[in-house]
């Protein structure tokens, strides 16, 4: 059944995952520019440019999902297809399944170990490697986020941060998917009129 769902709709998944990829590449952009101001500045400019990007995004998730819903509206009014709710969360949840592979590399890591030494960097531990890579590659696809993740973990203790962090990376994604289903159905409508 899931295949069957992923083969009649990755049209629709794949229009949310190029909105990913299409703010990340701006997210980044902005963190940079964000990242030349004056070291006072820094990082609230950091936050701002983050949260317009998560707010950019979770738009255009919205908007994209909004036109399809829009498109079925008619099928539906027609009686040519049954209406689905919860369709565009489903298609959102598909869309945001690669965002969970590094969390799960971090997860592996925390399982298989972190330590830090007395300064706060991360000691060479089998766990290491492994969640550095996850850590990684969730900075970079989930880059909208960065700033606002940046507030967030700034009072905490190094040993907290790296759970933090692997929380607040595998939540995130969510936001798209309820973005994504929130937008189908503004743009489906559920039709007035209703069969006898």
């Amino acid at each position: 059944m899931l295949i069957k769902f992923l083969k009649e709709n990755m049209h629709r998944i794949m229009r949310v995952l190029v909105n990913q990829v299409g703010i990340m590449i701006f997210a980044i952009i902005m963190t940079f520019t964000a990242g030349v101001m004056d070291e006072k500045q820094r990082p609230a400019m950091m936050l701002v440019a983050s949260l317009f990007s998560i707010a950019f995004y979770l738009f255009l998730v919205f908007y994209s999902m909004r036109e399809e819903g829009g498109k079925d509206s008619v099928k539906i009014e027609g009686g040519r297809l049954e209406y689905r709710p919860s369709y565009g969360f489903k298609v959102g949840l598909c869309a945001i399944v690669p965002n969970f592979i590094p969390v799960l590399l971090m997860v592996l890591g925390l399982i298989l170990g972190l330590e830090v030494n007395a300064e706060g960097a991360l000691i060479d531990t089998a766990g290491r490697g492994v969640w550095t890579v996850g850590i990684s590659i969730s900075n970079m696809i989930q880059s909208m986020y960065n700033g606002t993740i940046n507030m967030i973990i700034a009072g905490l203790t190094p040993e907290a941060c790296v759970v933090v962090l692997t929380a607040i990376y595998a939540i995130t994604p969510f936001f798209a998917a309820v973005a994504s289903g929130v937008g189908y159905m503004y743009g489906c409508k559920k039709p007035i009129r209703q069969k006898a």
